[in-house]
């Protein structure tokens, strides 16, 4: 797992794929980190096309007062830069691939299509997967298993097409409170 707090955060997300805002925009851009020497980026890969426009297309991350920026490479205008999640693509899982990412680090897989969420509660030793999350804040319909090969047998309906295999992930801050 991902820890944005740790100095070699980018180093180790090298060539993974992200997906972020910049500034307060409600519409998420994808791309890809890209380290060369001491200097950290984003290739964007896809967004809204007026998001596509604003981002243009390589941004160089930089920190101010705390935070994370994006500097556009063509002209050098910073946007505040918020990473959603880090992940690996991976089209059509199976069984196996499931099972090998889990095993370098990944803890949450992610369908962003449909909105399905498949994680090992560690506590519960069990394989859970939310179907139709829609957000954060609001659940789908749950289901446990005790083998990712049961859950991919029970649910092989969800478990094809494109999945985010999650390394990083942001969390509603504790201290942020709820309008």
């Amino acid at each position: 797992m991902l820890d944005l707090k740790d100095n070699e955060f980018f180093i180790k997300a090298d060539t993974m794929s992200v997906d972020f805002y910049l500034e307060d925009d409600m519409f998420e851009i994808e791309g890809k980190f890209s380290v060369e020497g001491d200097d950290a980026y984003i290739i964007v890969i896809d967004a809204v096309s007026h998001m596509l426009k604003i981002a243009g297309n390589k941004l160089k991350i930089g920190k101010k007062y705390g935070r994370f920026t994006a500097s556009r490479v063509e002209d050098g205008k910073t946007f505040d830069l918020e990473i959603n999640r880090v992940f690996i693509p991976l089209e059509n899982p199976s069984v196996e691939d499931f099972q090998k990412e889990f095993d370098k680090g990944t803890k949450q897989f992610f369908n962003k299509m449909d909105d399905t969420l498949i994680w090992y509660d560690i506590e519960t030793e069990k394989w859970n997967i939310e179907v139709n999350k829609i957000n954060m804040f609001c659940s789908g319909d749950r289901y446990q298993y005790d083998t990712i090969g049961q859950m991919f047998e029970d649910k092989k309906d969800y478990l094809a097409g494109k999945w985010q295999c999650i390394y990083f992930s942001a969390e509603v801050e504790e201290d942020e409170e709820e309008f």
